[in-house]
């Protein structure tokens, strides 16, 4: 059995699930295909993509936390944006990587070597630039900036579909208190930003299920809204003092001192 889950959504897109609980996405176009983050790398990637595609392969990277890069050792090149690459530097480091081991449990693969998987690094990185369009043969990706969960975060707007798959940037969910976040009045501008753009419907890092354009504008309220009053400490990372704020089911953790 595969270690990923690969689902198709439409023709031209598939989710990748890793069982560390990320998705990564493959949109296949006439002549090449692009993959949107490469999860932990726990096990091959490229070998799950080629059950359902063998057109040449670009590799993306939505920004370079943790658990949507460290698989990017695995292909020739991966393309990130300039604002993350330290960032994703520091979360594919060996240290990084040996936490990532220490913290699994029986599920990893046959496959699987402890010392290797430790010492593969970042890849090799390649910057991305906002604006910037790959042609995979009548299908039209562009990167966009979504900057605020990370400074160098992207997402890719699928012009013939009026698709945006963003990461993390956006989300019902949206980690804004780790140590590398923008301030939230940097965060809230890109949302307002970013739901300009020509698409009707998105995906998230975190789950495969299509949203419609409009949860953008809760997202938006929430981080506006958020009082200390009726916010709670968060459990996760709870060193860094995170506090939750939520209406209905669009929820933001946040650092306090990021506030306007």
């Amino acid at each position: 059995m595969s270690y990923y889950t690969i689902k198709q959504i439409n023709p031209w897109l598939y989710s990748i699930y890793d069982p560390m609980d990320v998705y990564c996405y493959l949109l296949v176009g006439e002549e090449s295909a692009l993959l949107y983050d490469t999860g932990y790398g726990i096990a091959p990637l490229e070998e799950a993509i080629r059950q359902v595609c063998n057109l040449p392969l670009i590799v993306v990277l939505g920004h370079g936390h943790i658990d949507h890069a460290n698989g990017a050792y695995q292909f020739n090149e991966a393309w990130i944006h300039l604002d993350d690459l330290e960032l994703c530097l520091r979360h594919t480091s060996r240290t990084a990587r040996r936490n990532i081991v220490g913290d699994m449990d029986n599920s990893k693969p046959e496959c699987f070597n402890d010392e290797q998987y430790i010492n593969a690094g970042s890849g090799n990185l390649k910057h991305l630039t906002i604006g910037q369009i790959f042609d995979l043969g009548n299908l039209h990706v562009e990167i966009v900036a979504m900057e605020g969960h990370t400074a160098g975060s992207v997402g890719l707007l699928v012009h013939e579909h009026q698709v945006l798959i963003d990461s993390d940037a956006a989300s019902p969910h949206v980690w804004m208190f780790l140590n590398e976040i923008l301030p939230m009045n940097v965060y809230i501008d890109m949302l307002e930003r970013v739901s300009q753009m020509n698409f009707d419907t998105f995906f998230i890092g975190h789950s495969d299920t299509p949203r419609p354009k409009s949860d953008f504008k809760k997202y938006i309220n929430v981080a506006r809204n958020i009082t200390l009053e009726k916010s709670t400490p968060y459990d996760s990372m709870s060193e860094l003092g995170g506090l939750l704020y939520q209406e209905g089911d669009a929820a933001i953790v946040f650092n306090p001192e990021k506030l306007p």
